[in-house]
């Protein structure tokens, strides 16, 4: 067997070999299909299971200005960023209907600690862009969540959040009916709301910022591509992990899942809650830059019966386009704890994509835009709606950050700092969570597990 070609067991939640190639990784990075030594250590302090956004900015944090910084092995089952990080809309929001779905459960408190949380990953991405001049084509911008259909109630929950006072309010506008259209420039629009957003290129942001990394502590921190890990296992009575591999097993006194949505493969307890699911997306080009410019990122509703698209206007007059999710939502088996993203949904979904800004946006009817490519990527789902993160429950040395509900660009990074902080100063979740002004239901624990 190849180290490059294995072909995990069918029953087995792990990343499947030849995913299909999204418009992220067009231009690869020579730490793409990188090894930092040809054999991978016998032992390390901390395996780092996953290298994408989560797995590279925990370690990234583990390292940032240690004085004694612990021998790090981060294990990337294919290339670098093959997973949802290199799959994603490329943009950091939260949209209105989220914070709508939240308000039953969480009240306005809850609502104002997620926004301010999410507003906190843009500032942090932000800060990393800047500190570590990285070329990813980040900016802070506006998104628009455009309705096609009514919804009042989005519109009832803002207008009752003005008037209380709630903070979320105050960078969040609504637009309405006789304006939406001209002000989003989608065809059609009944209403939308105006809320802040950053947007990057995450291939880009993590691989660069892995780079400069390596190059700060190159004798901490060991990467190996095409590297999947098969089993994590514990002696009994024994907090040292045996990190498995098709290559050979690593020991090592702690690791950090950061697995999102492939974390049941090896942390079977989370079986049924964080769930794998497939989705679909593009990337459409004009054939000649469209004027004026879309400076927004958006967040389409289709209505009920059908479902929310997510765009990423590119600053060389692309559009990153994701969801369509209607096209395929009947076929269940094919989207709905399916970890196969090597395969495409089938042509009747994928012409969702023809023709799409031409139908939706006004000024692009002439613009002769066609699908330049079309890729699925994995992501996870959990029952409760919200990433787990902290201290595997029931285990000693044992940390993650996964299940990302399809936002983790708007979710990791503050949550990949508190873990780092955990394992840097042996603190628990809850202490970190409210440094770093982390919703407390995040946390993971046994007693969410059972109850979700």
């Amino acid at each position: 067997m190849g180290e490059g070609t294995y072909h995990p067991n069918e029953n087995q939640v792990l990343p499947v070999p030849d995913p299909t190639k999204p418009y992220w990784r067009s231009e690869l990075h020579d730490l793409d299909d990188f090894r930092s030594t040809p054999n991978l250590p016998s032992e390390c302090d901390i395996v780092i299971i996953g290298g994408g956004m989560a797995g590279v900015t925990t370690a990234y944090h583990l390292l940032l200005e240690n004085d004694t910084p612990p021998n790090i092995v981060l294990l990337e089952a294919r290339q670098l960023c093959s997973g949802a990080t290199g799959r994603n809309g490329g943009h950091c929001k939260t949209k209105v209907q989220t914070l709508v779905n939240l308000l039953p459960t969480h009240g306005p408190d809850g609502i104002d600690k997620l926004v301010n949380y999410v507003q906190g990953v843009q500032y942090g991405i932000k800060e990393i862009v800047e500190r570590e001049d990285l070329d990813c084509e980040f900016e802070l911008r506006r998104s628009f969540d455009v309705s096609i259909t009514s919804r009042k109630e989005n519109k009832d929950t803002y207008d009752e959040a003005c008037k209380d006072g709630s903070g979320w309010t105050k960078q969040t506008w609504f637009i309405n009916n006789r304006l939406a259209e001209m002000t989003t420039s989608v065809t059609g629009a009944k209403s939308a709301f105006s809320v802040p957003a950053c947007s990057f290129w995450p291939y880009k942001f993590v691989t660069q910022l892995l780079q400069k990394t390596l190059n700060r502590y190159p004798n901490a921190l060991n990467l190996q591509t095409r590297t999947p890990v098969t089993s994590v296992t514990q002696a009994d009575g024994d907090v040292t992990n045996f990190v498995k591999t098709p290559r050979s097993t690593i020991k090592c006194s702690k690791v950090i899942f950061a697995t999102n949505a492939y974390t049941s493969g090896l942390l079977p307890s989370f079986t049924d809650i964080i769930i794998p699911y497939k989705g679909m997306a593009s990337h459409i080009t004009p054939k000649s830059i469209v004027h004026p410019h879309l400076s927004n990122t958006y967040n389409i509703d289709f209505g009920p019966d059908k479902d929310v698209d997510y765009l990423n206007p590119r600053p060389d007059g692309g559009i990153v386009v994701g969801g369509g999710k209607w096209n395929y939502a009947s076929d269940r088996d094919s989207w709905y704890n399916n970890i196969d993203d090597s395969t495409l949904f089938p042509p009747k979904a994928l012409k969702h994509w023809d023709g799409y800004m031409q139908r939706n946006f006004r000024g692009w009817e002439d613009s002769e835009a066609k699908v330049e490519s079309v890729w699925v990527g994995i992501q996870a789902l959990t029952t409760d709606g919200f990433p787990h993160v902290g201290r595997v429950p029931g285990k000693r040395g044992q940390y993650m950050l996964a299940g990302f509900n399809g936002s983790g660009m708007a979710m990791i990074l503050t949550n990949a700092k508190a873990v780092a902080k955990m394992m840097r100063e042996e603190r628990e979740f809850e202490d970190v969570a409210q440094e770093f002004a982390i919703p407390e239901w995040f946390g993971t624990s046994l007693e969410r597990m059972t109850t979700a």
